[in-house]
């Protein structure tokens, strides 16, 4: 796992609306949620809980340095929200959701599968992992999104968002795509060619808060979640 611990507060805000407008229907009372990475300061596990807890559902925020466990239980406890000790290997089981942004980030690409594999075992069928990194302020992201099917992880897509304060260009998510993907982009990977098309569509664009996008139409398995915000899901899934 990273040791960045550069978590802000409203860093995730924008993921965690395109979490409910995804995922809502498992978003229920009695489900549970983990929060992989706390950060010095678990502000963007606490700012969830807040969204989550009214709704009934238990959120867990999980970090391998016990430390800052301890200091999450002593300063930052609230009513459906608990801290654990762990890693990957998480220790909770059945979670309809787990959210670990910028934990990979600075580990080899060659160990994101097996990553992958030990957080998916935590999931029930049909949850999802939410893999991936976003920008120190929030103001970009991009994340797998990993389904459990069959009690293995099917990498059914990526999604990206922006809040428009670096700008609105496409290119704007490589920098910030998941770990195995940015390794991959000088191998030729699908999501390069696709950033390129965007990119090449959105300096064709008229100017203005639509741009982003109106340069995604006609491109192929890429559909937008609002103005600033997509989800590419290619046949097959993500390679």
């Amino acid at each position: 796992m990273g040791c960045r611990r550069k978590t802000r507060p409203g860093r995730l805000a924008a993921l965690d609306g395109l979490i409910e407008q995804l995922e809502g229907e498992q978003l229920v009372a009695g489900s549970t949620v983990v929060d992989l990475g706390l950060g010095a300061r678990p502000w963007t596990t606490v700012e969830w809980a807040q969204r989550l807890v009214p709704c009934g559902v238990e959120v867990v925020g999980v970090d391998h340095a016990s430390d800052l466990v301890r200091r999450a239980r002593a300063e930052h406890a609230m009513r459906g929200i608990r801290y654990e000790v762990g890693g990957f290997d998480l220790p909770v089981s059945g979670a309809v959701v787990v959210r670990a942004m910028n934990v990979c980030r600075d580990g080899g690409p060659e160990e994101v599968p097996e990553a992958h594999a030990q957080m998916v075992a935590s999931l029930a069928e049909g949850g999802v992992l939410i893999e991936g990194s976003c920008g120190p302020e929030g103001e970009v992201g991009c994340a797998h999104w990993v389904r459990r099917v069959g009690g293995v992880g099917r990498r059914e897509a990526v999604v990206m968002w922006l809040d428009g304060a670096r700008g609105t260009a496409p290119l704007l998510f490589r920098d910030r795509l998941p770990r195995d993907l940015r390794a991959a982009l000088g191998e030729g990977h699908p999501v390069k060619q696709l950033l390129l098309d965007w990119m090449s569509a959105y300096q064709a664009a008229e100017a203005g808060p639509r741009r982003l996008a109106e340069a995604a139409r006609g491109l192929p398995e890429l559909e937008m979640l609002g103005p600033s915000a997509a989800r590419w899901a290619p046949a097959g899934g993500v390679p």
